[in-house]
């Protein structure tokens, strides 16, 4: 289920040109992500958090998103499909071509339940995405959690935003950290967080939580959120990802005499 990010009422930010935004939260109700059609596409990400209901968790998993089939990480082949499959509720896409082709690796912590993506899964950069449906000149805040997978190298991956096909590296805030010696602050276009841990350790990832924004261009109504594996330790693991959620800013005009207009769109319940 999808979290709104803190503080999403109607807070003014981010001011340019004689706009300001208007901060919306995102509805955490709805599902659908993989429609050809921007009509059909949502206006905000599905299953930030990587659970899926039935899907056969414990260890680690290979999903094919569009039919359901799942292989533990080490079967060549589909084990099973999960009942019931809805592509749309579970989101994500992947760029892999080669090994499981389309997968997404998922993992269940054994001691937490914590279920997240590992974006390292059969090939050097490796991205999982998803297409949303956007309006230009919104602002696009997105924030996640983010840690390498062992304690003996650090992963690296980018946050990259645009039209589909045409994605760049977003600038990444980290608003958390975990006690392993990283700070607060701007941390430029790579992500890269430490770990405490080694791989399906007993305690829960060493999390750090980046934040950025996205100013959606003229023209552009369907926009790609793509998570790159920029580096790991090696093509087959590295980088943890989950609790990735999407909020959104709305222009809110005004002129020299202090009069505003603009609309905020009535939020989804």
């Amino acid at each position: 289920m999808l979290i709104p990010l803190a503080g999403c009422g109607a807070s003014n930010a981010a001011t340019a040109a004689g706009t300001s935004y208007v901060r919306s939260a995102i509805s955490a109700s709805a599902v659908g992500a993989r429609a050809v059609s921007d009509a059909d596409l949502p206006e905000y990400l599905v299953n930030g958090d990587f659970s899926y209901p039935g899907a056969p968790w414990g260890g680690a998993w290979n999903i094919w998103p569009d039919t359901g089939q799942y292989a533990t990480v080490d079967n060549p082949s589909p084990a099973g499909r999960t009942d019931g499959w809805n592509a749309k509720r579970f989101g994500w896409s992947s760029t892999q071509t080669v090994g499981h082709a389309g997968v997404i690796e998922l993992q269940n912590h054994s001691a937490s339940g914590n279920i997240y993506a590992e974006l390292a899964a059969y090939e050097k950069n490796t991205s999982i995405y998803q297409d949303i449906r956007t309006t230009p000149g919104t602002m696009l805040v997105w924030r996640l959690r983010h840690t390498s997978l062992n304690k003996d190298y650090l992963d690296r991956m980018s946050v990259m935003i645009g039209a589909p096909g045409h994605e760049t590296a977003q600038q990444a805030t980290r608003v958390s950290v975990n006690g392993l010696g990283d700070k607060t602050g701007p941390v430029g276009t790579v992500i890269a967080t430490p770990s405490g841990g080694d791989d399906r350790a007993d305690t829960d990832p060493w999390w750090e939580t980046y934040t950025g924004e996205y100013l959606v261009p003229a023209g552009q109504t369907v926009t790609r959120f793509r998570f790159l594996n920029v580096d790991s330790r090696s093509s087959t693991n590295g980088n943890l990802l989950d609790d990735i959620v999407l909020g959104r800013l709305y222009p809110l005009h005004y002129d020299g005499n202090g009069n505003t207009w603009g609309s905020t769109p009535e939020q989804k319940q």
